[in-house]
C-alpha cells in the first residue's frame, strides 16, 4: 500500500485480522506499522496471553533468521511484551498482488522470478513461510519484502516446502489466473538457480503430490 503523508489519518487501520490488526502510525516522528495481536475472550486469559506473547516472539524470531538469509523483511524497531506488539518500518509500495495487475507482462514475470530466488534463500537456510501469497510480499521501487512470518517455522523436510509452493500457485491461479502459467515459471527459474535443479525438482514434485492428495479428499 503506498501512502503520501498528506492522504493520511493516523493511526489508521490498515488490516483487520482474525490473529492480528495492523496500524499505520508514527511512532518516535517515524512512520511505522504496529502489529497487534489480539485478545481471544474465549481462551483462559492467561493461557491466551501465554499463546500471543509466544506468537509475537516467535514471529520476530523468524524475521531475523530471514533477513539473516539476505531476504528483505521489515525492520522491527521494537517489541512491546505485554502488548503483544510488533512495531515494524513502513514500506511504502503495494502488495505483489496489487502490482501485477499493473505491470507489463516481462516486469511482472522478473518480479515473480525475484520471488522464487528469495524462497529459495529461505529453503536453503531452513525456513518455511507457511503462508506464501502474492498479498504477503510488498514491492517498494521493485524490492520485495516479504511479511506476515506468523505461520512461518523452521524446517528443511520437503513437504513443507512443496506446502510454501502450492499455497503460491494457487494464489497465482485463483488472482491473476490468465498469465498465472507464465508467472509461475518464472517464479520457478529463480527458485531452481538459487536453490538448484536437483532439490528445486523434489520441492516441485512434492507440491503436485500434495495437490493430487487434496484432489482425492476433496472426491471422497
Amino acid at each position: 500500500m503506498s501512502i503520501s503523508r498528506g492522504e493520511m489519518v493516523l493511526p489508521e487501520l490498515i488490516y483487520k485480522g482474525a490473529e492480528a490488526e495492523i496500524y499505520l502510525e508514527t511512532w518516535h516522528e517515524e512512520l511505522i506499522v504496529r502489529k497487534s495481536r489480539v485478545v481471544k475472550p474465549y481462551r483462559i486469559p492467561q493461557l491466551d496471553e501465554a499463546i500471543r506473547r509466544s506468537r509475537t516472539a516467535h514471529e520476530a524470531s523468524m524475521m531475523h533468521e530471514v533477513r539473516k538469509l539476505g531476504v528483505a523483511v521489515p525492520v522491527i524497531k521494537h517489541i512491546d511484551a505485554d502488548s503483544c506488539t510488533l512495531i515494524m518500518e513502513y514500506i511504502n509500495g503495494p502488495t505483489l498482488k496489487q502490482e501485477l495487475n499493473t505491470l507489463p507482462m516481462k516486469t511482472r514475470a522478473l518480479r515473480c522470478r525475484k520471488l522464487g530466488e528469495l524462497l529459495a534463500r529461505m529453503h536453503q537456510g531452513g525456513v518455511v513461510h507457511g503462508d506464501l501469497t502474492i498479498s504477503n510480499v510488498l514491492s517498494e521501487n521493485g524490492k520485495l519484502f516479504m511479511i506476515d512470518f506468523g505461520l512461518g517455522n523452521f524446517s528443511t523436510e520437503i513437504e513443507d516446502r512443496g506446502v510454501d509452493l502450492l499455497l503460491l500457485t494457487r494464489v497465482l491461479k485463483s488472482t491473476h489466473y490468465a498469465f498465472s502459467g507464465p508467472l509461475f515459471q518464472a517464479f520457478v527459474r529463480g527458485y531452481s538457480t538459487e536453490l538448484g535443479r536437483t532439490e528445486a525438482n523434489k520441492a516441485l514434485a512434492k507440491m503436485h503430490e500434495i495437490e493430487k492428495r487434496g484432489r482425492y479428499f476433496e472426491r471422497g
